[in-house]
C-alpha cells in the first residue's frame, strides 16, 4: 500500500516544492488507507442537475484525531490529483465540479494547474478549523484572479472573512435540514441582500418538501439525496406512455418475435419515434439509416434493447428535468456497478447489473414503493432480489455503487472489501462511470427529441 503513496506524490511530472513533498511523504508513512472518490448531485431551481460535488473525505473515525489536520492535507492532495487526470478534467465542460478544500488544501502546489472551466474552488471548514485569514484571503483572492470560481461558507464572516464572500460566486448555506425554517429563510434574505451576485447553495436536502421550501426562499442550487428518495404517492399510476414501455420491456423477456416487438412500440408512435431516432443515432455509428423498426430492433438485439428501454421509462410525452436528472443519477450508478461487476461475472450478467443501476431508482422515478414498481416488471430473480432485498449476486456493485453517492469511507470500504476491490480500483471505474454517463447523454438526448 505504501508504493501507491510514493506513486502518487513521486511522479516526475507531479514534482512540488521540497517542503511539500517532504510532508506528503511523511503522510503516507502514517499508511493513511487511500481514499475513496463520492460524488453528490447538485440541482438548480428549475430541478436540472447542473454540478457534481467531488470529495475524498476523512473518515468519520479519524475526525477527532490529533493527526486530522495533517490526513485532511493528505486526502486534499488526493482529490486534487483525480482532477488533474485528463478523464476527469473533461466533464468539466459538462457540469460544475464543487472541490471541497481544506486551508492546506487551497496551497496545493498543482491546484493552479488543474483547468479553470467550471471547476469551483470550495472552502468552508468547519467551526474548530484553524487557519491564518490573511493567508487563506490572499489565497481565496489569487484564485478567484486566476479563473477559478469559488464557493465559501456563510460562517466565514463570523471569523471576519466577509471579503472572501464578496468575490465568492456560492455561498454554501451547509446543511439546510439542520436549521429551522425561519432561521434559514432570515439568514438567506440577510445574504442575498449583502451578496446579490452570488448564487445561494443548499446541502443535505432530504426530502422534496425541503427543496420546495428551500425554492421559495431563494436558494439557488440544492444538493441531498431529494433526488433519489422521493416519497411515494398514494394510488399513483404511471403515464400510457411508460406503460407502453413497461409492456416492450416484459415482451423481450418472454422472447417475444421482433415484429410483434415492433407491434408494441407502433401503439405509441413517440416511442416508435425514438426507438428509431436511438438506433440510427450516433452511439451506433451506422452507415445506411434503418427506418423499418423491426429491422432496428434486430439490428439491436434483445439485450441492447431491453437496457435502452429502461431508460426511455424516464421520458415522457412531456419532459420533466427532475426525471432527467434522476435518469443521469441513474446511468452513473449503473455504468458503474457494470464495471465493478466487469471480469467477475459473464459479460451477460454484467449487463443485468447494469439494468439493477438503471432500475434502482424506479421508485423515486414512479414514486411507489420498490415493491409497487417492480410488480409492473418481468425480472430475472437476480434482478429482482438485489432491488428488493439488496441480496444475490449483483447487490454487492450496486450497493457499492450507492454508496459512492451516499455514504461514507468506511461503508464504502467495506463494501469494496466485499467486491475484492481497493480505492484505486474502484476510483478509476467511477471516473469510468462519469465519463460514459456525458458523453452517453449527448447521443441519448438527441435520441429522445420528440418529433416536430
Amino acid at each position: 500500500m505504501l508504493q501507491w503513496f510514493f506513486n502518487l506524490f513521486n511522479a516526475p511530472e507531479r514534482a512540488r516544492s521540497g517542503q511539500y513533498e517532504a510532508e506528503a511523504k511523511a503522510l503516507a508513512e502514517e499508511t493513511f488507507p487511500p481514499p475513496f472518490l463520492r460524488r453528490e448531485s447538485i440541482l438548480d431551481r428549475g430541478q436540472q442537475l447542473v454540478a457534481y460535488v467531488f470529495t475524498a473525505e476523512t473518515p468519520a473515525a479519524m475526525h477527532a484525531h490529533s493527526w486530522h489536520a495533517a490526513s485532511r492535507k493528505f486526502f486534499d492532495s488526493v482529490l486534487i490529483d483525480h482532477f488533474a487526470s485528463d478523464k476527469l478534467a473533461g466533464l468539466l465542460g459538462k457540469r460544475l465540479a464543487f472541490l471541497p478544500l481544506g486551508p492546506d488544501g487551497l496551497q496545493h502546489p498543482r491546484l493552479e494547474r488543474l483547468p479553470r472551466k467550471n471547476l469551483v474552488i470550495e472552502f468552508d471548514p468547519p467551526a474548530e478549523a484553524e487557519f491564518d485569514r490573511e493567508d487563506v484571503l490572499a489565497r481565496l483572492t489569487f484564485l478567484h484572479d486566476s479563473g477559478f470560481q469559488l464557493a465559501c461558507g456563510h460562517r466565514l464572516e463570523q471569523r471576519n472573512l466577509s471579503e472572501a464572500l464578496q468575490i465568492a460566486e456560492f455561498i454554501s448555506l451547509g446543511d439546510a435540514s439542520r436549521m429551522d425554517p425561519p432561521d434559514l429563510l432570515s439568514r438567506s434574505r440577510e445574504l442575498a441582500a449583502r451578496y446579490p451576485e452570488s448564487r445561494l447553495v443548499a446541502r443535505n436536502i432530504d426530502s422534496t418538501e425541503l427543496y420546495q421550501a428551500c425554492q421559495q426562499m431563494g436558494i439557488d442550487l440544492f444538493q441531498g439525496h431529494f433526488l433519489t428518495h422521493r416519497e411515494a404517492k398514494t394510488a399513483n399510476k404511471i403515464s400510457p406512455y411508460r406503460v407502453f414501455v413497461v409492456e416492450l420491456l416484459n415482451a423481450i423477456k418472454r422472447q417475444a418475435d421482433y415484429g410483434d416487438l415492433a407491434g408494441i412500440a407502433w401503439r405509441d408512435p413517440v416511442l416508435a419515434y425514438r426507438l428509431l431516432r436511438f438506433v440510427n443515432s450516433a452511439a451506433f455509428g451506422l452507415r445506411v439509416k434503418i427506418d423499418r423498426l423491426r429491422h432496428a430492433m434486430a439490428y439491436v438485439g434483445r439485450d441492447e434493447l431491453y437496457r435502452w428501454l429502461t431508460l426511455l421509462l424516464f421520458s415522457n410525452k412531456e419532459p420533466s428535468q427532475l426525471d432527467e436528472s434522476l435518469r443521469e443519477n441513474a446511468l452513473v450508478r449503473a455504468r458503474l456497478a457494470e464495471k465493478l461487476a466487469e471480469g467477475r461475472m459473464p459479460r451477460k450478467e454484467c449487463d443485468e447489473v447494469f439494468v439493477v443501476g438503471i432500475l434502482s431508482v424506479i421508485d423515486a422515478l414512479m414514486q411507489m414503493t420498490m415493491q409497487d414498481a417492480l410488480a409492473q416488471l418481468t425480472l430475472p430473480e437476480a434482478v429482482a432480489d438485489a432491488l428488493l432485498n439488496r441480496e444475490g449476486p449483483y447487490a454487492p456493485y450496486l450497493k457499492l455503487a450507492i454508496a459512492c453517492e451516499e455514504s461514507d469511507q468506511a461503508t464504502i470500504r467495506a463494501l469494496a472489501a466485499e467486491c475484492g476491490m481497493d480505492a484505486t480500483m474502484v476510483n478509476q471505474r467511477h471516473i469510468d462511470a462519469l465519463v460514459w454517463t456525458m458523453t452517453f447523454n449527448e447521443s441519448l438526448e438527441d435520441s429522445m427529441i420528440n418529433p416536430s
